[in-house]
């Protein structure tokens, strides 16, 4: 579905009008050096500008360089068909509607792509749109045909919502009608590309929805598919449309840097060139602008500030060989120097996408930090055109390999889908296959084993057999033995020990990363009887509890009435019952049910854990106030409310607590904390973390090295790879809760972490759809 707005009849002299007004000139200016990256806003403009016979035509002899006479005819065919369909509907820029199908037809013809898929491009919005039926369409143009037309037709139909679940579903539905036929996603995606370069027709609060969706869920399925010059364009269109002044600030920021540094920059690119040349290297070196939304990304993950960015300057090498580029790598690092650590080698062992290029950063003249990447013709094809290079170069094995890898990894994700229980479930075990960031390991025949970046041995178990990773129960890491839950580094090998029977632990699912091995571990424990279950939960409690120093023994009944209250379980059976089967995550409930005793020294008596927080109450009840949750040591004030004789207690720089003393001074009073408490104190935490399965993990066993509990939890997950978490620990006083928080800081996976301080309720609300 045309995502610019629902089509629309308009008069002749309507659409005259808004055609002239869209109407660009495009003007030519001397390439630098390093070129800055050309925004296709104007082409789609352009395109809309010509006739739609006159597109078609152009769309005819673009496919005529590839295709037969008989192909050609169909697609003319198919042009009419839809043209015919479409008539008297208009965009909201005021072009005829047809201009937009013919405009994903060139797309898919600049990916070479068949005439099917160009005869579907034409008419995806066919079977939607108008009173055409599929079986009408199978009819003039064949099954093939019509089920592409139907699949992205469905597709259209699906709304990515801000409701997790439906957002899933949708999900779940398309990456099965990608497993299918992947022409269905290819489609698609050359229609969101069109309707991305073309969104500035779309009224203002439609753009962040649309563009935030094309961040989403487009852009990193075009990475996936190896499609990196699709993912470079939607991402950096999504950024300009979410947060445009962010945009306008870096894009001018890219281009100061590029001007101050442009004499060391031609400097580079002709001292490359010459020594290249010299040596007898047969290249070409070329300068290459880098993405905006990744060098926003980098600096928003690890916290730095632009000048602190190394890679802003880039180049590409592209060479004649494979030998020819480790030649070249050689040139480069005898004439820069080197930075440790940042040279990666994707040609001896390439990307899950096909991708394949030498990554080095050097220090060029005057200091400057510039980035190479060196890679064949054929590579950069591949890194360019991802799986379309299956239908661009016919001829090219590496191609062929590629099309094999990303028919493999569809039916893994059909494997994953039927071991799912629901659309949530399914989406939570994908989305690292979706957005991976891989390592390397070998197993001990040497074969290499690609897994998301924090994958375990368990992970790779399972990546090797479901029935070697059912009954792992030990792995040696070159050659010596480690936890199965440890984390992988590129280059190692693993060799699994095997036992006899199938005994998946419910635990490892707080720390594998790859969606089949969550997908088998969660349908073993489906398979279990209630009993086993509750038995196989008491152990994990127990085996937890122990790892991580936790007063299980001290728990009480009381303690799990309690946790069955706050997390709505009927009774403590049901709780092991839900850790068994892992619905629950273990290491929080033994958090929760231990809490009240994390704190307590073996000394203190019952008269001391009845104490008030505070001093000089006078006969009245207080209360630590949820907004601010404050602790021994926060400056304190409180709020004496007279018809529950009751004082809240606030941190002095809560919002409510300035509010509050400008309309009623008289019930605000200073407080000081009572020495001799000892219960501790429930404070919130909000943590940005970008690997939700480890993360969260890493973060409770932290806090439990800290001599704490979490006591509350939630999460929301903004983003498919990022989630917001509000943790509530328990605390002796500000030091303790100091050392909690920069341990946390510490995780590399953590973005942000700080104390939790409601906003004034009286606050204007931000408005998500602003850039700032």
């Amino acid at each position: 579905m045309d995502q610019t707005g629902k089509p629309q009849r308009q008069s002749v002299a309507k659409r005259a009008a808004n055609l002239f007004k869209s109407a660009v000139g495009l003007t030519t200016e001397e390439k630098p050096a390093v070129q800055k990256e050309e925004k296709p806003v104007s082409e789609a403009l352009v395109v809309e500008k010509l006739s739609p016979v006159a597109s078609a035509n152009k769309l005819a002899e673009r496919c005529r360089l590839y295709l037969s006479t008989a192909d050609v005819n169909k697609i003319r065919e198919a042009f009419r068909y839809a043209d015919e369909a479409h008539l008297g509907q208009f965009r909201n820029s005021g072009a005829p509607y047809i201009t937009h199908p013919i405009a994903v037809a060139e797309i898919l013809a600049s990916w070479h792509l068949d005439a099917q898929a160009i005869e579907a491009g034409l008419m995806h919005d066919v079977l939607e749109d108008t009173g055409i039926t599929k079986i009408e369409m199978s009819e003039k143009f064949g099954v093939k045909v019509a089920d592409l037309v139907d699949g992205v037709s469905k597709l259209d139909k699906l709304k990515f919502s801000s409701n997790e679940e439906a957002q899933a579903e949708s999900f779940h539905k398309m990456l099965l009608a990608m497993s299918r036929d992947v022409r269905v996603i290819l489609i698609k995606l050359a229609d969101r590309l069109h309707n991305m370069r073309t969104l500035g027709a779309v009224k203002p609060h439609k753009k962040f929805r649309i563009a935030k969706e094309t961040m989403d869920i487009y852009a990193p399925i075009a990475s996936r598919l190896g499609l990196y010059s699709v993912y470079r364009e939607l991402t950096d269109m999504s950024f300009s449309y979410m947060y445009p002044i962010r945009y306008k600030v870096l894009e001018k920021k890219v281009e100061d840097a590029r001007a101050r540094k442009k004499n060391q920059l031609d400097q580079i690119f002709h001292e490359t060139s010459d020594k290249l040349a010299e040596r007898k290297i047969s290249g070409e070196v070329q300068g290459k602008s880098k993405a905006l939304w990744r060098i926003y990304t980098k600096m928003k993950e690890r916290h730095i500030h632009f000048s602190e960015v190394l890679d802003v300057h880039s180049f590409r090498v592209l060479v004649s060989t494979r030998d020819d580029c480790y030649r070249a790598l050689g040139v480069i690092h005898e004439l820069f120097k080197p930075v440790p650590g940042r040279v990666k080698d994707f040609i001896a062992i390439p990307k899950a996408n096909g991708y394949q290029s030498l990554h080095t950063t050097v220090i060029g003249p005057g200091g400057l930090m510039v980035e190479f990447q060196i890679r064949t013709e054929e590579m950069h094809h591949i890194c360019e055109d991802g799986i379309t290079a299956h239908w661009l170069y016919r001829d090219r094995s590496q191609a062929e390999a590629l099309q094999r890898s990303t028919t493999n990894w569809l039916n893994s994700l059909l494997e994953i889908q039927k071991q799912s229980g629901t659309s949530l479930e399914f989406m939570e075990n994908i989305k690292v296959d979706i957005f991976p960031d891989r390592v390397y390991v070998f197993s001990p025949q040497g074969k290499i084993i690609q897994l998301p970046k924090g994958a375990t041995a368990v992970d790779f178990a399972y990546q090797i057999h479901s029935d070697l990773g059912n009954c792992c129960v030990g792995c040696e890491i070159n050659g010596e033995r480690a936890p199965l839950t440890q984390q992988l580094k590129n280059g190692e090998m693993i060799n699994i020990i095997k036992g006899d029977k199938p005994t998946p632990n419910p635990s490892w699912l707080s720390s594998v990363r790859t969606g089949r091995a969550r997908a088998e571990i969660r349908q073993y424990m489906r398979s279990l009887s209630a009993e086993g279950k509750i038995e196989l939960g008491r152990e994990l409690i127990a085996r937890l509890s122990k790892t991580h120093h936790l007063p299980i023994s001290k728990v009480t009944d009381e303690d799990w009435e309690r946790v069955c209250k706050a997390n709505g379980f009927a009774d403590k059976n049901a709780v092991l019952e839900a850790i068994g089967s892992g619905q629950k995550d273990s290491l929080l409930l033994v958090h929760q049910l231990t809490a009240r005793h994390s704190l307590r020294s073996k000394g203190e008596s019952p008269e001391q854990r009845e104490l008030d927080p505070v001093l000089n109450l006078r006969g009245r009840t207080c209360k630590l106030s949820p907004c601010c949750t404050p602790a021994r040591d926060d400056a304190i004030v409180g709020h004496n409310i007279k018809a529950t004789n009751t004082v809240h207690i606030h941190r002095k720089d809560c919002s409510h607590v300035q509010r509050g003393l400008r309309s009623d001074p008289e019930t605000w009073s200073d407080f000081q904390w009572n020495p001799q408490y000892h219960e501790g104190f429930h404070i919130k935490l909000d943590i940005d973390i970008t690997d939700i399965h480890s993360t969260l993990e890493q973060i409770t066993g932290t806090i439990a090295k800290q001599g704490s509990s979490v006591t509350g939890f939630s999460m929301s997950t903004p983003c498919p790879d990022s989630a917001k978490v509000e943790i509530t620990v328990l605390v002796k006083d500000t030091n303790h809760l100091s050392k909690i928080i920069n341990a946390i800081r510490a995780i590399e996976t953590v973005r942000v972490v700080s104390r939790h301080l409601e906003a004034d309720i009286n606050t204007k609300p931000v408005d998500v759809e602003a850039d700032e």
